[in-house]
């Protein structure tokens, strides 16, 4: 199964704003000075939105793609000081017999990527 989600993080006032705009519910949120599964304390407030759960590569894509389009068509931008976003990835390696599985970015992904400010992270 690959699963995307979005982190965003930063100063309460902004991580309010953009949590008002989005086109969903977050998933989880934490507090400044909230406890980290880890045992360490956070230092910032934020929240991770589920993008979707797909074993199909092309499926996971297209559902981050108009995500992350219908947050653009809201005006909702992570380019600030103030805020920080990483669009998370975790992809599952296909069985041997299933043949290889490949999770495609197109030049205009990774231009949306960079003009919402958002990081790109991939585990497998």
């Amino acid at each position: 199964m690959n699963i995307a989600s979005l982190k965003v993080y930063g100063d309460e006032t902004t991580v309010a704003d953009v949590r008002d705009g989005l086109p969903s519910e977050p998933e989880s949120d934490w507090k400044k000075g909230d406890v980290r599964p880890d045992g360490r304390v956070r230092i910032d407030n934020g929240f991770y939105v589920n993008l979707g759960e797909e074993s199909n590569p092309d499926t996971l894509m297209r559902q981050i793609r108009a995500y992350l389009h219908e947050c653009e068509a809201r005006g909702i931008t992570f380019d600030v000081a103030s805020i920080a976003a990483e669009l998370r990835i975790a992809f599952t390696v296909a069985e041997p017999e299933q043949g290889a599985n490949s999770l495609d970015f197109s030049l205009a992904d990774l231009s949306l990527l960079t003009e919402m400010g958002i990081t790109l992270s991939i585990t497998s």
